[in-house]
């Protein structure tokens, strides 16, 4: 996710550390790193802030409250304390009081639930590498379903979760529902559950429309993690082509154990081995559904040029 720093800020104290002419800084995996020369700089350091245990530190705290949220600014008043977070006195205490009170009651529920939603999509979207266009869909995707009140009985992370994996679908990008649970910690069922509703309810109103992955898109991921050459990668393709010209049936079956399959058979057919347990579980499936998918591809090796 590209970092909001300022790039002539980040060396206006010292210009010798410079690494190019013209800077371009990011934040790529706990490093500021120049996208022009690819120079990496110091780490980023955590500015979360730290926890309150003591009553002093929970009332520190609480005078400090963030007045901008990633909505817009918003007015916060409290009952029992002014803006510089001292005690009031009772003379104005029950004035304060139902000010608060009625603040609370002029807040939608809407407001409050994009309050919690938006930090956490940024976090996801830092954590996933997920690019701006695709964040900026899966919140329309995820504020239409706030409208259309489908966050009852469902919690805001579950209905995230989903909201991203439907915009990744829509923008063709292969990324699979266990890398965005496994960051998001929800479990999957919950996740692809929501993410039906989604199809059903949202997309048509968007006018977006999910694309179907094929075993070959899967191909183009598996092949670039695993390391393999650009002739592993072509010789796996051409397996699941002729495959699917030989009127392989595909149907009921998790293209991801079908590319995992052709990997495995164009990396022993190239010399460049990899174990099973290895491509499985990068491909998120079980050691053996990929022996069966290997057993029914190696019927169309011999086809390949």
């Amino acid at each position: 996710m590209p970092s909001k720093l300022n790039d002539h800020d980040f060396f206006k104290d010292d210009e010798e550390t410079s690494c190019c002419d013209n800077p371009k800084m990011s934040e790529e995996d706990g490093f500021y790193v120049c996208l022009n020369c690819g120079f990496a700089f110091s780490r980023i350091l955590d500015d979360s802030p730290r926890r309150a245990f003591t009553q002093e530190e929970i009332q520190k705290r609480k005078s400090n409250e963030r007045v901008y949220s990633p909505i817009g600014p918003r007015t916060i008043i409290r009952g029992s304390r002014d803006a510089r977070g001292t005690l009031l006195s009772p003379k104005y205490k029950s004035k304060f009081n139902r000010l608060a009170k009625i603040h609370r009651s002029l807040t939608t529920s809407y407001e409050r639930n994009l309050w919690i939603a938006l930090p956490n999509l940024q976090r996801l979207q830092k954590r996933l590498g997920i690019p701006d266009a695709v964040a900026e869909d899966a919140l329309r995707i995820y504020t239409q379903a706030v409208k259309k009140k489908l966050t009852m009985g469902r919690s805001i992370d579950t209905l995230l979760a989903a909201s991203i994996f439907c915009a990744l679908r829509v923008h063709g990008i292969p990324r699979t529902v266990e890398e965005i649970t496994k960051v998001a910690q929800i479990p999957k069922k919950k996740v692809t559950k929501s993410y039906r509703l989604i199809l059903m309810e949202i997309l048509p109103n968007l006018n977006l429309k999910v694309q179907h992955f094929t075993a070959d898109r899967y191909v183009d991921k598996f092949y670039d993690e695993l390391k393999l050459s650009m002739k592993c990668r072509n010789i796996s393709v051409k397996i699941i082509e002729k495959a699917n010209q030989q009127g392989f049936n595909s149907a009921g079956k998790d293209p991801k154990g079908i590319a995992a399959a052709a990997i495995y058979i164009g990396s022993k057919l190239c010399n460049e081995n990899r174990t099973q347990k290895e491509i499985s579980s990068l491909a998120r499936v079980t050691e053996v559904t990929l022996r069966m998918r290997v057993k029914d591809l190696m019927k169309y090796v011999d086809m390949i040029e």
